[in-house]
């Protein structure tokens, strides 16, 4: 084995050792520890151990350390070449750099502050009083509808039942209507709070449209065949399109919005308590501007 592979490989063997025997009281020694060096860096044995899954094998830690240590010294090798290479940039480079730095220590900050405050509970009022004052943000793009449907084989003849309960529907009628529908292997939806898109809907029931906005306006029970299949629809509600979403459709975005207007108040405040901290202790001098 050639001399600088075999000290390579004792030096990772070493390190594993250390990662695998190392205690409480070897903690702070092991953080100054170096691993390997490249142009005046160091790789701590502490940040080596820290990549290493506990569970891990020796053999399988040994070939890890050695894919980290590489990793890190081409790593030091691209960087100082990249330094050579830029040096005709140095000042645009070094502020994009110090600009990217400050801008991803800000957001990591701002983030953990938010996290640690930010009520994300949105109740009922604050997403209808939203919706009310702000409905221009929820034009719809299409016609939706709440409705209710029965899929089932055409020669199912005892139906009466089946036609009371769609035209009932309500929360005495829907719990026997879907379970008539399961003792009849019937295909159903049957969730007269959920809003469907237009075409949605007609992807699930081939219904022939003609004079769409009066079908949409229809109410009473719209039963037709097609392919052997007999199909049972109740429209309950709809809405044009260009007109504002229902609260049910616009619901999720709603408590978004609501909770990102959170978000910006609460960064504003703590940005203006800080510039104002900054000023009372004296962190901060303006000097005039000569005129």
């Amino acid at each position: 084995m050639p001399k600088k592979k075999a000290t390579s490989f004792i030096v990772i063997v070493v390190a594993i050792l250390s990662c695998i025997s190392c205690n409480e009281t070897d903690i702070a020694e092991d953080k100054v520890k170096s691993v390997v060096s490249a142009f005046g860096k160091s790789f701590s044995l502490d940040s080596l151990c820290a990549r290493i899954p506990n569970e891990m094998s020796f053999e399988d830690s040994t070939l890890m350390a050695d894919r980290i240590i590489d990793g890190w010294v081409r790593e030091q090798v691209l960087l100082v070449e990249a330094e050579k290479n830029l040096s005709d940039f140095d000042l645009h480079f070094e502020e994009a750099i110090n600009a990217y730095r400050n801008a991803l220590l800000v957001s990591n900050f701002e983030s953990r502050y938010v996290a640690s405050r930010l009520n994300r509970e949105v109740s009922e009022e604050e997403i209808e009083n939203f919706h009310s004052k702000h409905s221009e943000l929820f034009m719809l793009q299409e016609h939706v509808l709440r409705a209710l449907f029965v899929e089932l084989a055409e020669e199912e003849t005892d139906l009466d039942s089946t036609r009371l309960w769609l035209n009932q529907a309500d929360s005495v009628s829907i719990p026997k209507l879907e379970q008539w529908c399961i003792e009849h292997n019937a295909r159903f939806s049957l969730d007269y709070d959920y809003w469907w898109f237009l075409s949605d809907l007609l992807d699930q029931i081939p219904m022939q449209i003609y004079r769409l906005e009066d079908q949409l306006r229809e109410r009473r029970l719209i039963e037709f065949t097609d392919n052997d299949t007999r199909y049972m629809l109740r429209i309950l509600d709809h809405r044009f399109k260009d007109r504002p979403s229902p609260l049910g459709l616009a619901r999720t975005r709603i408590e978004d919005l609501i909770i990102q207007e959170r978000r910006r108040t609460l960064l504003e405040g703590l940005r203006d308590e800080l510039v104002k901290e900054a000023w009372a202790q004296g962190e901060i001098f303006r000097d005039s501007i000569p005129s």
